[in-house]
């Protein structure tokens, strides 16, 4: 079983957000969408498209545009085989968040495998922050104690940490979720 090693960047992030992971080759982008929902931390409350060149795949039954291939029967390999290539995932389109899925190495799996983050930075910004810009401004105004919306924004966030990330936690995820 092939076995693909994707490195997924928060595009617009800084200081970047981005996660490694190990996928199978033969992975539909509709478990791949769960699997990234799961290693960024998102919640899986909007839409999402993926994008190679000036095709889109997504789920059908939500009519994200006309002209929209099945991700359900479309695998990561049918797309990106060869080291260096890319994708786009789009999640979110009120806020824009753009991921690049970069395909950095192709190894070999036993048919024990198991999809596994293996490392990132970071943690994925909250839902609903108003795209890379808008979370910009919510660290901002999070790390500046006198910034006039600290206390708000320390508020609606609670415990959030921008550096944190585990990626043992992010395993414990992927291994309850169901397949």
């Amino acid at each position: 079983m092939e076995v693909y090693a994707i490195k997924v960047a928060l595009l617009g992030t800084r200081p970047p957000v981005w996660r490694r992971m190990l996928v199978p080759r033969d992975i539909t982008l509709h478990n791949l969408h769960r699997t990234l929902q799961t290693v960024m931390g998102w919640t899986n409350s909007h839409l999402h498209q993926f994008v190679l060149q000036r095709q889109k795949f997504s789920d059908p039954r939500y009519r994200v545009g006309t002209k929209v291939a099945d991700e359900n029967r479309t695998t990561l390999g049918e797309l990106i085989w060869t080291v260096g290539a890319s994708l786009l995932y789009e999640y979110d389109f009120g806020d824009g968040w753009q991921h690049e899925l970069l395909l950095e190495e192709v190894l070999l799996g036993d048919e024990g495998f198991r999809q596994i983050c293996v490392s990132g930075k970071r943690c994925c910004p909250p839902e609903d922050c108003g795209g890379p810009q808008g979370f910009a401004e919510l660290l901002e105004a999070l790390q500046d104690a006198n910034h006039p919306g600290h206390e708000e924004v320390s508020d609606w966030l609670g415990d959030f940490v921008p550096e944190f990330f585990s990626v043992d936690e992010i395993n414990r995820r992927l291994r309850r979720r169901k397949h």
